[in-house]
């Protein structure tokens, strides 16, 4: 397995309100997206605190916990739920915090096993057989639209309200998440990214990128250089990881 993390401020944000954390040893992998919402105060330091917390969990990952019925399901919510709260703390200590959040998609990745975590409108995608699935549900008033009818997907990218989110980290200790498990079969990829991606390339030219190369460094460098040819308006950050699910746990 290959695994690899690249994140790039894009050419307009005067920061980068981004994180990420990629981390694999040989068929376990942690990976990690995060989103600072750039409407508000530190949305950088949000998204840096739950990645570093990503960071205390990969250093103590048991794997016996891992297999246990339940236990992927339950520390990747366990994770997202005390980094939900070490941000509300961390917010309420500072004005200069005060309303600050993050998106959050966190894979787990146990030999052919995929638990994902996931608030916010940061995505998780499959990549095999030529083809690319969506596995997380945006949680956005843009998405919810759509999904009622109020707005056609072709209006979408263009929509004044597709960036207002309805779920985030930092916002409520009453925190809704999705929790999405998937097998994953061997040679497939797996790219997590944020909306600075997704908002500029679209997903057949993702999939058509890793045809060319499936080494995640050189597709995430790919993917971050053509979102940035089209203006590169938002922070782009990607996770990929590659060689994948020929292992059982």
């Amino acid at each position: 397995m290959q695994v690899t993390g690249l994140t790039n401020r894009g050419l307009e944000r005067p920061r980068n309100e981004d994180s990420c954390f990629a981390r694999d040893d040989t068929d376990l992998a942690l990976l990690v997206v995060a989103d600072g919402m750039g409407g508000h105060q530190a949305g950088n330091v949000a998204s840096s605190l739950a990645v570093s917390m990503a960071e205390n969990l990969w250093e103590k990952l048991d794997r016996n916990v891992i297999l246990s019925t339940g236990g992927a399901r339950q520390l990747i919510s366990r994770y997202i739920v005390e980094a939900n709260e070490l941000i509300i703390t961390e917010a309420s200590s500072s004005l200069d915090k005060k309303g600050m959040g993050t998106t959050i998609t966190a894979g787990l990745l146990c030999g052919n096993c995929l638990t994902i975590g996931h608030v916010g409108d940061s995505r998780a995608y499959l990549i095999k057989d030529n083809r690319i699935e969506l596995l997380t549900r945006d949680h956005s008033l843009l998405e919810e639209l759509i999904e009622s009818g109020q707005v056609d997907p072709e209006e979408a990218k263009s929509h004044p309200q597709r960036h207002v989110l309805t779920r985030a980290l930092g916002i409520s200790r009453d925190l809704e998440i999705d929790v999405i498990e998937q097998d994953i079969s061997e040679n497939s990829i797996l790219l997590f990214c944020t909306d600075g991606l997704t908002s500029l390339v679209h997903d057949e030219e993702i999939l058509a990128l890793s045809r060319e190369t499936s080494e995640p460094q050189k597709l995430a460098e790919s993917l971050i250089e053509l979102a940035n040819e089209r203006g590169g308006y938002d922070n782009i950050t990607v996770v990929i990881a590659a060689g994948i699910g020929g292992h059982q746990c």
